[in-house]
């Protein structure tokens, strides 16, 4: 019976275990791992594992994508993408730094919480991404707007914002995204916030986006979503473990360790199906239907 092997091209100097763990958990008997991966270097190690085992063996071949230059990563799918060919396709797990899975569990979690706590859909309301031009926020604003919603990107990268905007909605066919051009003031992430119902922080580890003073001016906003779990918290007065816990009157709020749990459980399902299937590519949009389904959705 041949091996379900995954070769982990990462961008990183080293892999990283935690997706190792992830992988090896997920049904791979045995895991290669390459560091230091530039795009150069991916069209033949991808050429040398699509060959040896022939067309009916690549099965049992399985690619993993990832390290914390989610940039370079990208270029490094492409190539992959390009170097296979029927009958030569093998599977390839997409998930830079985490990125794909965890916007998958924030939005899953937040259309749930939606669900549970305020009743209906994503559909029609509107969304501010705090940080929201970043590899989380980018992708799941293209997820908030696939599921109707209209979204504000707040980013003080207001270029990146602006060609990620402009990305979803060609993608979406639709102008679903817009951008607010956020400066560094309360002021002005008041300003990117007051009309949403919905708020996301999707800031690095241990920024804050939005302080306890401003969610208290937000009159109309009804659920707060962080992934941030490094101190100080995203957004002020957020417990790590909320899972539809008032963080004030009226308003609902999501916490990184319960968008966590959701995230694992999803790239750990992603992989599964990735190393039993044939050939495909497993990022975010694939992740997202994984995550509905675990949240319950």
């Amino acid at each position: 019976m041949p091996k379900k092997v995954v070769f982990f091209l990462s961008s990183d100097k080293y892999a990283s275990p935690f997706d190792v763990l992830v992988l090896y958990d997920g049904g791979a008997d045995a895991v290669v791992t390459y560091g230091d991966v530039s795009v150069d270097d991916v069209r033949s190690l991808v050429m040398d594992a699509m060959f040896p085992r022939g067309p009916k063996g690549i099965g049992d071949t399985t690619l993993f994508i990832g390290g914390k230059d989610v940039a370079k990563c990208e270029e490094m799918l492409k190539v992959a993408k390009k170097t296979m060919f029927p009958p030569f396709e093998i599977s390839v797990i997409f998930d830079p730094a985490g990125s794909c899975t965890t916007s998958a569990a924030l939005v899953a979690k937040v259309a749930y919480t939606v669900k549970e706590r305020l009743g209906g859909t994503l559909s029609g309301r509107k969304i501010t991404v705090l940080a929201g031009a970043g590899n989380v926020g980018s992708r799941a604003a293209h997820l908030f707007a696939k599921e109707g919603a209209d979204v504000v990107i707040a980013d003080l990268a207001n270029d990146v914002a602006k060609k990620v905007a402009s990305e979803v909605n060609e993608k979406v066919g639709l102008e679903k995204v817009s951008v607010f051009e956020l400066e560094r003031s309360d002021d002005s992430v008041y300003e990117a916030c007051k009309n949403s119902e919905i708020v996301v922080s999707t800031a690095p580890p241990g920024v804050r986006t939005l302080s306890k003073d401003v969610l208290g001016k937000l009159s109309g906003c009804k659920l707060v979503a962080d992934i941030n779990a490094v101190p100080p918290e995203g957004i002020e007065g957020m417990k790590a473990t909320a899972d539809g816990d008032e963080i004030a009157s009226g308003v609902f709020s999501v916490g990184p360790l319960s968008i966590g749990v959701v995230k694992l459980q999803v790239e750990l399902k992603l992989v599964e199906e990735a190393v039993s299937s044939q050939k495909g590519i497993f990022g975010y949009e694939e992740a997202y239907e994984l995550a509905k389904k675990v949240v319950g959705i």
